[in-house]
């Protein structure tokens, strides 16, 4: 296979997934949000986002911090993942120990807990130049 075929081959890939990804879906997006818009104007109904949809964005696979002891083990200030949202009020989480391996009791990983117990950690930003 010559190396020009090769070359044409990844260019061709590389437009394609632009053309679909980006403009296709880029589009898609915005016909939906002008469909949302003009829907608020006129009949005032804003877009409906179940409650648990929007827990789950907000908390799954989010790390966090502890505001009280869950145990005598699991003290206030350890970190975790949540790994699931069970209902509007509680969800399955995973503790890390300081090394950030998994904190097993009684060859139990995951937990569940209330969501007002815990305190989402913040991304770190970093600022270049």
């Amino acid at each position: 296979m010559p190396v020009g075929e090769v070359i044409f081959g990844a260019i061709g890939e590389i437009i394609g997934y632009i053309i679909v990804e980006v403009i296709i879906e880029g589009i898609g997006k915005l016909i939906r949000a002008i469909y949302y818009g003009l829907r608020k104007l006129i009949t005032g109904k804003e877009r409906e986002i179940p409650e648990l949809k929007r827990i789950e964005k907000r908390f799954l696979y989010k790390k966090f911090r502890l505001k009280s002891d869950f145990n005598k083990r699991i003290l206030k200030g350890t970190m975790g993942t949540v790994m699931e949202v069970i209902d509007k009020q509680n969800l399955y989480v995973e503790f890390e120990n300081l090394n950030g391996n998994p904190i097993l009791i009684d060859d139990e990983q995951v937990f569940k807990i209330e969501r007002k117990r815990i305190i989402l950690e913040r991304k770190k930003r970093t600022h270049n130049g």
